[in-house]
């Protein structure tokens, strides 16, 4: 069975699939420097779009301790062209008195979302080849992203949004944290003086997200910001949103890469020996900008919410929750 990738705040049921499979680290890790950025770009990507959707559901802001726990279930489409990439491989050769390195270039390999191919890199005589192959992706088109959330109201129209707990994925430990804030405008005295039709604000978050090996090493750490500018208007129990937003998400990776090269000390061919590469390298999402369209819907104590996010990986998120205002 083909796992889904779910980034589960809450909780992650790993199946006996996915215990077979390499974990996510361990993928990652077998990545030379060149190699890195291509394959894990487009995890970048859809994480840092993931973890910026969903964070508030209206403009309007709740009383003082007034507030609203739900749990956000975000679909990423993931693009076709996020799921290949052409790559260079080394090639490492022991001749009379030295090591010879070149490169052999390399087509449609699978990131981090392709498809479950492990590609063998072609070699001849004793070559050797960095890394020794490519790691298949998890052959995913869709990234659903589950996440609960609670929301506060403080003084002035203020509120802030807390979302919090490790999880587990393709067997490896990841640990994510989310802090908001979020301002109606519309309680400002200024707006007070010239009531609007709609209620305006503006919000923003900052969120950490860490994977972690199976020797609970810390090998990627990543960094969201994200500034929201929101308009939504009550009409009876339904509430239409629509939204803008600015984002980026930064991703370090820092990890030992392992790869063997022929034996020069001991002249016999076909020895190697093991060779370890320190790999520090940071990405940035490439998605930038956001526009939201939504509708809330409220029952009571009860609220459904849905709003589609136009970004280039496009999202579907859908909210259920309590609110007490």
């Amino acid at each position: 069975m083909k796992a889904i990738i779910c980034l589960v705040i809450v909780f992650t049921t790993v199946v006996s699939a996915q215990t077979l499979q390499e974990r996510l680290a361990e993928r990652i890790l077998r990545m030379n420097e060149t190699l890195l950025e291509s394959y894990t770009q487009p995890l970048v990507n859809a994480f840092g779009t993931g973890v910026s959707t969903g964070l508030f559901h209206s403009a309007y802001s709740h009383e003082f301790l007034g507030f609203d726990i739900g749990m956000r279930l975000m679909y990423i489409n993931i693009p076709e062209a996020a799921k290949f990439f052409n790559g260079t491989a080394l090639l490492c050769s022991l001749t009379l008195d030295s090591l010879v390195y070149y490169e052999v270039a390399l087509e449609s390999l699978s990131t981090i979302f392709g498809p479950e191919q492990e590609i063998s890199i072609p070699i001849q005589g004793n070559a050797i080849s960095i890394p020794s192959s490519i790691p298949a992706g998890f052959d995913l088109t869709r990234a659903p992203l589950i996440m609960p959330q609670v929301n506060i109201g403080l003084i002035f129209g203020a509120e802030i949004a807390v979302r919090y707990v490790p999880f587990t994925f393709k067997g490896s430990r990841m640990n994510f944290i989310g802090v908001g804030f979020k301002q109606e405008l519309n309680k400002f005295p200024l707006f007070k003086q010239v009531p609007l039709p709609i209620a305006l604000a503006i919000g923003g978050a900052y969120q950490r997200f860490n994977i972690e090996d199976q020797n609970r090493t810390i090998i990627a750490n990543s960094e969201t910001w994200n500034l929201q500018f929101l308009a939504s208007k009550r009409l009876g129990p339904l509430e239409p949103l629509v939204g803008y937003g600015i984002e980026t998400t930064r991703a370090d990776f820092n990890y030992v890469f392992e790869y063997e090269i022929p034996d020069t000390i001991s002249g016999i061919p076909y020895e190697r020996i093991t060779v370890q590469q320190e790999i520090s390298m940071r990405l940035k999402s490439q998605s930038r900008h956001r526009t939201t369209i939504g509708c809330s819907l409220r029952l009571g104590f009860v609220y459904l919410h849905y709003d589609y996010n136009i970004t280039p990986y496009s999202t579907h998120n859908g909210t259920v929750g309590l609110t007490f205002r």
